[in-house]
């Protein structure tokens, strides 16, 4: 079922242009920009607020994606679907790491969801920028839905359960 949805979104969905932004989207360094723009309206809207959801933010990355990369992804020693599958179609260099789950995944939602949790309108923008995240890592063939269905779910938990606790402990006593 997995290999079946990979070829549906990897080779089905394939065109010039949804590659070209797929390929864009993939790579974090073209985020940075944006994402400074973002927090910084975040400070500007509310400064504490803005510094708390940066806070968990950054802790939620620096927590999950070592946890990911180190200890979950090693477990599981799922290949990627660009090394495993012969005609998946590989846009991006295809690392031979492992592949389950995603860190892009895990990174992108609990970013969102510690932010959105603290800033609830920014849920509207930043999940469906984390989904079109996820969507990328399979449309060029770095990941199976599965690698980043489950690093959504545990980005998202990740996320809301960090900026639950920074609600509750730093804004109501800061």
């Amino acid at each position: 079922m997995d290999e079946a949805w990979f070829h549906a979104i990897n080779t089905g969905l394939a065109s010039p242009t949804f590659d070209w932004l797929m390929i864009k989207v993939t790579h974090k360094e073209n985020w940075i920009v944006p994402l400074l723009l973002f927090l910084a309206a975040l400070l500007y809207i509310d400064y504490k607020k803005g510094l708390l959801a940066i806070f968990v933010g950054a802790l939620a990355v620096a927590i999950g994606d070592p946890a990911t990369f180190y200890i979950i992804k090693p477990f599981f020693g799922r290949m990627r679907p660009c090394v495993t599958i012969e005609d998946a179609r590989a846009l991006v260099s295809c690392a031979h790491s492992f592949s389950f789950p995603s860190n892009h995944a895990v990174n992108s939602f609990a970013v969102a969801a510690s932010i959105g949790n603290i800033f609830r309108p920014a849920l509207f923008v930043l999940i469906p920028v984390a989904m079109l995240v996820a969507l990328s890592r399979v449309a060029v063939g770095a990941h199976y839905p599965s690698d980043v269905l489950f690093g959504a779910v545990l980005g998202l938990g990740l996320g809301f359960g960090l900026s639950a606790i920074g609600k509750r402990y730093l804004l109501k006593n800061g």
